[in-house]
């Protein structure tokens, strides 16, 4: 691994084999968002959910969400693989790459995005968000002019958390949490509003923490 030379003008602390990049239309209506790449991506270069991703193209875009994979933008939060334990980002990390997904975000002008696990959730949606309490739930996001994330004004969209594919590689019982999740996703992008965030709704879903 070598240093982030590629945007050091960001202040990027990270190393990396390579830059991992956003894959798919652009621009897109549809975006995923993952946290940090693992060790195949950075690898290959190439944003992929690692061993998830043949489950998520498979499984969970087409059968569940009933959206085709080839449609679908895929991208991480950070563009560096973090270290060969892939440990969570840390903030120096989050805020030099942040700005990178934003102009991202700009670029590509999706009209619907999945945040999948923590990491991204909470970088949309705010420090607080807790991807137990808000999965498979539909909010609103904006991107006002000067980048910042600002839910109220600038360039809009929706943004539903979504568990993490791998939890139902290692955890059969995840896997029905995820389907749901991936099902709730596809109706959020064919406008159904029946996913929309309801206060009421807030306290029924499942208990459980996801990776980023």
């Amino acid at each position: 691994m070598r240093p982030c030379k590629e945007h050091d003008d960001l202040g990027c602390p990270m190393t990396r084999i390579n830059r991992v990049d956003g894959r798919g239309p652009s621009p897109c209506r549809i975006m995923l968002i993952a946290g940090a790449p693992g060790k195949v991506e950075d690898k290959k270069g190439k944003a992929s959910l690692g061993k998830a991703g043949s489950e998520l193209e498979n499984l969970y875009l087409p059968q569940c969400a009933k959206v085709d994979w080839r449609n679908v933008y895929i991208t991480k939060v950070v563009k560096c693989r973090t270290n060969e334990k892939d440990r969570a980002p840390n903030a120096d990390e989050l805020s030099a790459c942040g700005q990178l997904l934003i102009d991202e975000l700009f670029k590509q002008a999706p009209k619907f995005v999945g945040t999948i696990g923590s990491l991204s959730t909470r970088f949309l949606l705010g420090d607080d968000a807790r991807i137990d309490k808000m999965h498979g739930f539909a909010y609103p996001c904006c991107l006002p002019s000067n980048g910042d994330v600002d839910r109220h004004n600038g360039f809009e969209f929706m943004v539903m958390p979504l568990y993490h594919p791998s939890y139902g590689l290692s955890n059969t019982a995840m896997m029905r949490h995820i389907m749901e999740d991936f099902e709730r996703f596809g109706k959020m992008v064919r406008g159904d509003e029946s996913v929309m965030w309801k206060e009421h709704e807030y306290a029924n879903t499942v208990d459980h923490d996801s990776r980023g």
